[in-house]
């Protein structure tokens, strides 16, 4: 992969020079399944949702398969959710850009879209959060993610290094032996009074249902 930063790119569709904090490209050829923009927000305050939005639109205009918005002073709840629904958007604190720490957010994706189908095809998993947990009064941590390309969520855990893709309504023993993982569904209404549909990951551990994560369907 090649790395420029201070990058222009001429918008697929505004078809204006777009400046890009940092592109990562493939180093040979046109391939653009694997392109990555980053945009550092120097901001006073928190990033918001408005922000989110922004950069999604300029993904698209940049024929970006994934971002990363590097946020030196945080980011607000809505704007978290709005990154966690686009799978494909990673808030980062800026103290995880100086430790390299981003580089090893992101893994093949183990789920349907992986199964049969041309490499150009398959997704890549953003590893987006990162939980902490107290089970059976020990620590566990567990990173969570989702693919971009299929969505499907994936778990991995620490405790036994199992990588693995968790689909719809289904449930997963981690090889550690105390991890139950599981998806399900939920309907829920907008502001606007539409019923949509959303997707949580749950961890069952003993009598602690904790929830890792979740997307809206749309």
């Amino acid at each position: 992969m090649s790395t420029t930063a201070n990058a222009r790119i001429t918008g697929s569709i505004s078809s204006t020079s777009r400046q890009v904090d940092v592109l990562i490209d493939a180093r040979w050829g046109d391939d653009l399944s694997r392109r990555l923009i980053v945009d550092a927000k120097r901001y006073r305050g928190k990033v918001d949702i408005k922000d989110v939005e922004g950069f999604e639109a300029m993904m698209l205009d940049c024929r970006a398969q994934r971002g990363i918005i590097v946020c030196p002073n945080g980011w607000t709840e809505g704007a978290r959710r709005r990154a966690q629904d686009a799978v494909t958007i990673l808030l980062l604190p800026l103290e995880a850009v100086e430790a390299d720490a981003w580089a090893a957010h992101f893994d093949d994706c183990l789920g349907r879209c992986s199964r049969g189908s041309a490499s150009a095809n398959r997704g890549l998993v953003l590893w987006d959060a990162q939980h902490l947990l107290g089970i059976d009064g020990l620590w566990a941590i567990i990173y969570t993610g989702k693919c971009d390309v299929c969505h499907s969520y994936h778990v991995w855990c620490w405790d036994c290094g199992a990588k693995f893709e968790v689909g719809r309504e289904r449930q997963y023993r981690c090889s550690c032996g105390r991890h139950w993982v599981s998806t399900i569904e939920e309907e829920i209404s907008d502001p606007s009074g539409r019923t949509l549909n959303a997707e949580h990951l749950i961890l069952a551990a003993g009598r602690d249902v904790l929830p890792l994560d979740r997307r809206m369907l749309r």
